[in-house]
């Protein structure tokens, strides 16, 4: 049996409980409440699905979930991939993202690549940004 296909198995299986990380697409600009919306719709719509998985937003890009039954992960793993908002989903050491998204260092190197090259045509555009933690 393939790795894959043995990971793949290990999590239709679990049992327990589970807790995991959703990477929101980078470069997006998101308030608290927009973060804390998207936490909160991810629920209710799991919740009408009968998966109880909750969503708690950690920073701006990022949201964990619980579940006090592993067994939907699966299910999980597919509504969270299935939404435009979310880029990567991590459960444990594995992370999984849609066929085709680029690994997320290569996003971030994008990202900074294109940061830098707005900086040095606008000079004066650069502000200091605090990092805010929900």
């Amino acid at each position: 049996m393939d790795p894959a296909a043995l990971q793949a198995e290990l999590l239709r299986r679990h049992a327990g409980p589970s807790f995991g990380f959703v990477k929101l697409r980078l470069g997006v600009r998101r308030s608290q409440e927009e973060v804390m919306g998207i936490a909160t719709r991810w629920t209710n719509v799991l919740r009408t699905g009968s998966v109880a998985a909750k969503f708690v937003a950690v920073d701006f890009g990022t949201l964990m979930f619980t579940m006090d039954t592993g067994q939907d992960i699966l299910e999980v793993k597919e509504f969270i991939l299935s939404q435009p908002e979310a880029y990567e989903f991590k459960i444990g050491n594995q992370a999984f993202r849609r066929p085709g998204d680029p690994p997320l260092d290569e996003v971030v190197e994008m990202l900074q690549k294109q940061k830098s090259t707005m900086l040095s045509q606008d000079p004066g555009s650069q502000q200091y940004k605090s990092k805010v933690e929900l």
